[in-house]
């Protein structure tokens, strides 16, 4: 997550700092100009800014301050979806922010698919390392070798730019993978494909929670109907008579407008 400060007050400076202590930091709107034109920056925090600047996102220190969340057990979290375009990214991002920085979290991207996935260009990573480069020996040592450092508390194994990459994965390897996470990680996040094959099968199968994002389509809901799992599911600005269906299949689950300013309530799902 890269942000940039931008305040002529020291004062504001220096608590925005305590929220995102990797922060770029300027004092005028001249230089946040030059600035922005060399770094891309997922959000900017201000006091002296409207909603936008440059096409950013502008934020306030209260608004977007971390939940700070602390796990007392060690999770393994799967999200899901039964079509794309529900706000997987969007909650496996705000997952990871809002979880105190003394908790290790590990993100395994499993959305293969030529290009690179939405969670790599969300972040902005760098093309390597990525997940292939790990299953050429399938070591421990590589395995640490081939993550990414996010933030001093998050770590991510993304996705590779081509499918071809990881062609001979086997629902063994995401087994191989949860082993050797669990010696370092205290929450392993698995960003799950809207597919049912081998590979998602093995992650669900290792999970502690898992939760489902959904729209409340017909279609979605009879797929959750052949669904094998305990889950959560949240539904994301709904169709309207999804309640009945959802009544139906006896599911758990919570009505959700903005993920980032209702992250508590998926919070308590994962720390029950």
């Amino acid at each position: 997550m890269k942000v940039l400060i931008i305040s002529n007050d020291r004062e504001y400076i220096k608590r925005a700092k305590k929220n995102y202590v990797d922060a770029d930091v300027v004092f005028s709107t001249e230089s946040a100009e030059i600035i922005v034109r060399k770094n891309r920056y997922d959000f900017i925090v201000s006091n002296m800014l409207g909603k936008k600047f440059n096409n950013i996102e502008v934020k306030d220190i209260e608004e977007y301050k971390s939940k700070n969340f602390i796990t007392t057990k060690q999770e393994v979290i799967a999200v899901y979806s039964f079509k794309g375009g529900v706000g997987k990214t969007t909650l496996v991002k705000t997952l990871f922010e809002n979880f105190n920085k003394d908790v290790k979290v590990l993100i395994v991207d499993l959305n293969f698919q030529d290009g690179g996935s939405d969670l790599s260009f969300a972040l902005d990573l760098p093309v390597l390392p990525h997940i292939g480069m790990w299953l050429r020996e399938r070591i421990k040592e590589s395995f640490f070798e081939n993550l990414i450092e996010y933030s001093p508390n998050v770590f991510i194994l993304q996705s590779p730019p081509k499918v071809s990459l990881v062609k001979d994965i086997s629902g063994n390897d995401i087994d191989t993978i949860v082993k050797f996470a669990r010696s370092k990680f205290d929450v392993i996040i698995f960003d799950l494909p809207d597919e049912f094959n081998e590979i998602v099968k093995a992650a669900l199968d290792n999970a502690s929670k898992i939760i489902v994002l959904s729209q409340g389509t017909k279609g979605e809901l009879a797929r959750m109907k052949e669904f094998p799992y305990e889950y959560l599911t949240l539904f994301i600005k709904p169709e309207k008579g999804f309640g009945k269906y959802a009544k139906m299949l006896n599911l758990k689950y919570e009505i959700i407008d903005n993920i980032k300013k209702e992250i508590d309530r998926v919070y308590d799902f994962i720390l029950l």
